[in-house]
């Protein structure tokens, strides 16, 4: 079985307001992310809250996804990591750390990384976007004692410098690999990318 860790325990200090509830197309974008992974093939979704945590509990809808609470998460990134990690069951033979701020990854997309994983149980798996490396990442169940060490404001990114020798690149046409949403100004240019592109293939 693959899980999913979704963080989203971050202040959003760039955005100003919990970005988790931010509306695009009338729906939070947190919201968005879950249900890319509702139209996946993931089996189990473990989202990692902590600032504004009852904030997005009031605008966010959950169904089936089992969510935490990171009471630590001004320690940084990586102690959501960690407890998103406790979480996923011990049947789960690999995760896919998903960022609560890229709301425009595809389920394809997710489905691509598990199909991958699945055909080399490579240790992790990385999409690509004409050839350039985003998220989500797959991690394999032997490289989790690597990211239970990470300390301090640091994503799983070293784990994936460190094995890059074992790193299986995917190369996916869905440019929301490379796409998070920070501030306004992001949402703003990404919707305007979007909006060009959907008139140019009128």
């Amino acid at each position: 079985m693959i899980a999913a860790v979704v963080l989203a325990a971050g202040v959003s200090s760039r955005m100003g307001k919990p970005k988790q509830t931010l509306l695009l197309h009338g729906v939070p974008m947190l919201e968005m992310v879950l249900e890319t992974l509702r139209r996946s093939i993931v089996g189990r979704v473990v989202v990692v809250l902590g600032a504004n945590a009852l904030e997005v509990r009031k605008h966010v809808k959950f169904t089936s996804e089992f969510v935490v609470v990171n009471t630590r998460f001004a320690e940084g990134m990586s102690s959501s990591l960690k407890l998103g990690l406790k979480h996923v069951g011990k049947d789960a033979d690999a995760v896919i750390i998903v960022l609560g701020d890229q709301p425009f990854v595809l389920p394809a997309t997710i489905d691509a990384l598990a199909a991958a994983y699945e055909e080399s149980r490579a240790r992790i798996v990385v999409p690509t976007h004409r050839g350039t490396r985003g998220n989500p990442v797959l991690f394999d169940r032997s490289v989790f004692s690597k990211i239970e060490r990470i300390r301090g404001d640091r994503g799983a990114k070293q784990v994936v410098q460190e094995y890059d020798a074992d790193v299986l690149e995917v190369e996916v046409s869905d440019r929301g690999v490379l796409v998070d949403i920070d501030s306004q100004s992001d949402l703003d240019r990404e919707m305007g990318v979007r909006r060009r592109r959907s008139r140019a293939q009128a």
